[in-house]
């Protein structure tokens, strides 16, 4: 029996894709999100980074996607609620496909939004991180992804 392809095993053809310009994407993305959210607070401030398409090349030779995982917090109280439902309204209005909006399956059963943009080939989830034990303030954490890169031939994900 012969291995699978990249394509078989994630069901589409990996597009070929330096990682600087995906990067970017997805910080861009990650930026208009904020904006769409329309709170003052603050952010963390770390960039979109390449990692590893375990599904296809978990020696991360040839493929890779792109994930920003970011959070705000020290928001205005009402705040919260006020960012969820401005996502709720922007995401469909901007091309994105809200496919999951409930609850987290932890214990605190934190707010959460899953949304995916077929055209950007992105995925994204949101969840506000409620009622948190200890000193931990509540904040929204944002993860934006891509799918997986085939990095161009005779580079690595990293365009070596």
């Amino acid at each position: 029996m012969s291995e699978k392809t990249p394509e078989e095993i994630l069901g589409y053809q990996p597009e070929v894709r330096e990682y600087k310009p995906a990067k970017q994407q997805v910080n861009d993305v990650s930026s208009r999100l904020l904006d769409w959210m329309a709170v003052k607070g603050a952010s963390t401030q770390v960039s979109a980074r390449v990692t590893i398409c375990e599904s296809v090349d978990p020696d991360f030779k040839t493929h890779y996607l792109v994930e920003h995982p970011w959070a705000v917090y020290d928001l205005p109280k009402g705040s919260f609620e006020q960012a969820m439902q401005n996502l709720r309204e922007q995401l469909p209005r901007n091309g994105w496909k809200i496919v999951k909006d409930g609850f987290t399956e932890s214990k605190r059963k934190d707010p959460q939004i899953v949304a995916e943009n077929d055209t950007l080939r992105l995925g994204l989830n949101v969840e506000w991180m409620r009622n948190r034990s200890g000193d931990l303030k509540d904040g929204i954490a944002v993860t934006v992804i891509s799918r997986c890169y085939r990095a161009p031939e005779g580079t690595t994900p990293y365009g070596q």
